[in-house]
């Protein structure tokens, strides 16, 4: 696939329609001898590059999108087969961080090509699906969070799992994997060095100051997701989508408003009835030994130890959801259109955020997979909704596009999107009315 042959006269070459392998592989006669110059292969590349630019603007960007996949696609392969791999990580990624820097880019883009790199160099398995087009360049990003810290290598049957799978997809498919791999015993250890590890600083740039806060995820997700919760409330004070585009305060002002008025002691008003901070406790974990370590999930962090769930307890209001058929109904069929605090609560144990971009659920509303308003009639049922943060439902809807679950390879359920059928096509906008 990634082999180029480059000969005289392929300026000539047919007009058939141009593919992404046109810019690796061209097919030269049986007989030809020429060998392969730079001056050839930038010849071949300008030629592609001017009959895509004859081609529809629809049509550029899906093959330029395609060409742009098989170049970061190839540009790894070669960074992490120049670097190699000297099974220590943190050396792969120094010397891919000096095969990739070319002075063309900046330095946050060659650390993050550098770090992918690596991840190739030492991982086969990797490289092979990247080089067949079955995982895509920003799916290593999450494949590294499950990596060896010492060595880089991630686990063959992850690699494997994936395989086919969107970016998006594959955080998720990852996030489940780390999570199964969970070590009861290590998480208070690790949260104490975390905790050693906190704290806040003051900074300038470009002539603005700013406050950065450092410390465990579960207490720097507790706050952003308070800090989400005013800020919603904060909109929808204001009148929310009824106050005109150009009257409403973009979102980074709104956060800036309320983490002032939170340090200034003005009340931050959040959204009635909706949870900040979900927390997910078995049985055993709740009613184990005294000895043992009781530790639950934070719904959109991960683990959390004893001492942080009794802090959670001693400090917040609780809500509870117990899963049972005596619980509150979770399908409301065409009865209420909005779901309800239960419906969300249950959500957010179920999706764990945005389902596409996994934004914290805080930013999430219940999305009907059959949209309420289209000829199909949706339900708020808890089996025909998902958790989509404001901009991926925005995008879903503009696009026309409708969601829906499908089997991974390692048989559990993801997500994802296709057109969507006459069926599946709001016909209108809800009234305020039918919101509630």
């Amino acid at each position: 696939m990634f082999d180029l042959v480059c000969y005289s006269g392929v300026m000539e070459a047919t007009t058939r329609p141009i593919t992404g392998d046109d810019l690796f592989m061209v097919d030269a006669p049986a007989d030809s001898s020429v060998d392969c110059t730079i001056d050839d292969t930038i010849a071949t590349f300008n030629f592609l590059s001017d009959q895509i630019a004859k081609l529809p603007d629809v049509m550029q960007l899906s093959r330029l999108s395609e060409f742009e996949r098989q170049l970061s696609a190839r540009r790894l392969l070669v960074a992490a087969r120049v670097a190699g791999s000297s099974g220590d990580s943190r050396s792969d990624r120094r010397r891919a961080r000096d095969v990739l820097n070319t002075g063309s880019e900046s330095s946050r883009s060659i650390g993050r090509d550098a770090k992918r790199a690596a991840a190739v160099a030492a991982n086969p398995g990797l490289g092979e699906a990247i080089a067949g087009g079955t995982i895509a360049p920003d799916a290593i990003d999450h494949l590294a969070k499950a990596s060896d810290a010492g060595t880089g290598e991630v686990p063959d049957e992850l690699v494997q799992t994936v395989g086919g799978l969107t970016p998006d997809q594959t955080a998720d498919v990852v996030e489940r994997y780390m999570e199964d791999q969970i070590n009861v015993d290590e998480v208070e250890e690790r949260y104490q060095r975390q905790m050693q590890a906190r704290t806040v600083r003051r900074y300038r740039a470009g002539g603005l100051a700013g406050i950065a806060v450092e410390g465990p995820d579960q207490l720097v997700d507790a706050m952003w997701a308070h800090l989400d919760t005013a800020v919603d409330g904060q909109y929808r004070t204001e009148g929310g989508r009824d106050t005109p585009v150009e009257g409403r305060k973009p979102l980074d002002h709104r956060r800036f408003d309320a983490i002032h008025n939170a340090l200034t002691g003005q009340p931050m008003v959040g959204r009635s009835g909706r949870a900040a901070v979900v927390i997910t406790i078995d049985g055993d974990g709740l009613f184990g030994e005294p000895d043992s370590p009781v530790v639950g999930w934070q719904v959109g962090t991960g683990p959390l130890p004893a001492d942080l769930i009794s802090q959670y307890l001693q400090t917040s209001p609780i809500s509870v959801l117990i899963q049972s058929s005596d619980g509150a109904p979770l399908w409301l069929g065409r009865t209420r259109r909005r779901a309800t605090d239960q419906q969300f609560l249950a959500l957010a144990v179920r999706d764990r955020g945005c389902v596409v971009c996994r934004a914290n659920i805080t930013r999430c509303d219940a999305h009907h997979l059959m949209p309420w308003t289209a000829p199909g009639r949706g339900t708020t049922d808890i089996d025909q909704m998902a958790l989509l943060c404001g901009r991926c439902h925005g995008d879903l809807h503009y696009r026309k596009h409708t969601l829906y679950r499908q089997r991974g390879p390692d048989g559990r359920p993801v997500w994802a999107t296709r057109p969507a059928t006459p069926s599946e096509t709001p016909k209108r906008r809800p009234t305020p009315t039918q919101r509630e």
